[in-house]
């Protein structure tokens, strides 16, 4: 009996013993996924810093000294904030100079205009005398024909005096010529000292003018006389009552031909006045130019009055001036954020900026509260981020009309462009290391492998698979995947599935 319930209790022992085996070595039940074919809505998780939808640098209206400065950085300013004022002192002293320029320039025109008419007056008045004396002379010198002849002197001797007396003649008038000119330039400089009333200058400007005057006189007085010598050459042979005759003739001569050279000389004297007036009547373009720069004179006077005002309404992020500093016109004062509207600045790194386009929708996060926004702008000019590093400035827009704190931290989620009928598997089944991603595929007889894929665009729930699998493969989907490489398992559909 004894021997009986031994042997039960060992088949029983036994039995249990295949039991427990028999389950022990039984293939574990474990999730997995398929891969299938579906949409991959990719975004990109990055952070930034809000700003004005524009940068604006504020300039310099006006040349000057920086009266008081009314901002500081961080302010907010709406448009046409005062941000600072001019002295306006050398604005004022412009004004001042234009003013008096304009008005010598009037003086100097309406004392050309009159000296003008004079002149013109004169070179009528010598035209007359100039003509009188011309018919007088005629006359005289037929005198003096009838009373030359052959008989009286031989032609070849009066031919060369003649010729000498011409030579001096002519070089008398050229000096004239040369001096008529040369007291038209100080008549000018002369007018000028007096409108100034320059009482040394129009001293020492008349003794010129008398000089040149008394130059010229007598330069006449001897073209006169050598005129007298060219028609009156010595004859020979008259009797005493034709001698006196002769010389009546010849003095009356002498007479006539000073005047008539006076005349022309006043003639000439008065034309090369007109002609420098006029020259010096450029002066009325001069005084147009005076009253131009009056009017701008008064326009940057009115603009350091105004001081220099907010172009628009934003947040002062710069202040490169302050109050006794000078500024020349056009030198940048401020730098502000235009805030009527704001945007995100991202920088964006070399492997995720490919996927960002313009137009694509953003969601950014400011504490708790969110908005929507879009890309607006990929600068083509990478910046240097923190580290050094290159990357890409991407700007997103922000649809609030709320101000907002320029500067501040915001996250941003961008939407990327979704890829179609791509093949897909969990994120939570995708792994990487070293060597890149990978997965855990359930292959034949149910026996885990390690297999490295090629991925692509990647959302909150799946990864886009490239290549290295195939649609309807199975792939384990469990946080301790790896216990199970190598291994066979019993695969169970996942939740995804």
């Amino acid at each position: 009996m004894k021997i009986i319930k031994r042997v039960i209790l060992i088949v029983l022992v036994f039995l249990a013993a295949g039991v427990g085996a028999y389950f022990y070595l039984q293939p574990e039940d474990v999730e997995t996924v398929r891969a299938d074919i579906g949409t991959v809505s990719p975004k990109l998780n990055i952070m930034g810093n809000i700003e004005g939808n524009e940068l604006v640098t504020v300039y310099a209206d006006v040349a000057g000294t920086i009266g008081d400065r009314f901002v500081t950085k961080g302010e907010r300013v709406s448009k046409g904030t005062l941000l600072l004022s001019y002295v306006g002192e050398s604005q004022q002293n412009a004004v001042d100079v234009a003013q008096n320029n304009i008005e010598y320039d009037q003086k100097i025109v309406e004392s050309m205009q009159t000296t003008r008419a004079n002149n013109q007056k004169k070179v009528e008045d010598a035209k007359a005398r100039i003509t009188q004396c011309e018919v007088v002379y005629a006359t005289i010198k037929a005198n003096i024909a009838a009373l030359d002849s052959a008989k009286y002197a031989k032609d070849y001797e009066r031919n060369s005096r003649a010729q000498s007396i011409q030579s001096d003649i002519a070089k008398m008038q050229g000096e004239i010529s040369g001096k008529q000119s040369e007291l038209a330039k100080v008549e000018v400089e002369l007018k000028k000292a007096e409108l100034l009333e320059d009482k040394t200058n129009v001293n020492r400007l008349a003794e010129d003018a008398k000089h040149i005057q008394d130059q010229i006189a007598d330069t006449n007085n001897s073209i006169s006389r050598s005129q007298r010598d060219l028609i009156c050459l010595p004859l020979e042979g008259m009797d005493p009552a034709t001698y006196e005759n002769y010389i009546n003739i010849q003095n009356d001569l002498e007479t006539v031909t000073r005047l008539w050279s006076e005349a022309k000389t006043d003639r000439d004297t008065a034309q090369s006045m007109i002609k420098a007036y006029d020259e010096l009547l450029g002066t009325e373009q001069k005084q147009a130019q005076d009253e131009l720069s009056l009017d701008q004179a008064m326009n940057e006077l009115k603009k350091a009055k105004g001081g220099c005002l907010a172009p628009s309404e934003g947040v002062i992020t710069k202040c490169y001036v302050d109050k006794g500093a000078h500024v020349d016109k056009g030198a940048p004062v401020f730098e502000m954020q235009k805030s009527d509207s704001y945007k995100v600045k991202l920088l964006v790194s070399k492997y995720d900026i490919d996927s960002v386009k313009e137009g694509q929708t953003a969601s950014i996060s400011i504490g708790d509260t969110e908005y929507s926004g879009k890309v607006l702008n990929i600068s083509q000019y990478a910046e240097a981020d923190a580290s050094g590093k290159a990357k890409a400035v991407v700007e997103i827009s922000i649809d609030t009309e709320e101000p907002m704190i320029v500067g501040m931290e915001a996250d941003v989620i961008i939407n990327l462009d979704e890829t179609e009928n791509a093949l897909r598997i969990l994120n939570e089944c995708v792994y990487t290391d070293d060597n890149g991603s990978y997965l855990f595929v359930v292959e034949k007889g149910n026996r885990v492998k390690r297999r490295y894929v090629e991925t692509g665009d990647k959302d909150s729930e799946y990864t886009q698979i490239l290549s290295g699998l195939d649609e309807g493969e199975s792939v384990v989907y469990d946080l301790g995947a790896a216990d199970f490489e190598d291994q066979k398992i019993n695969p169970v559909a996942g939740k995804k599935e």
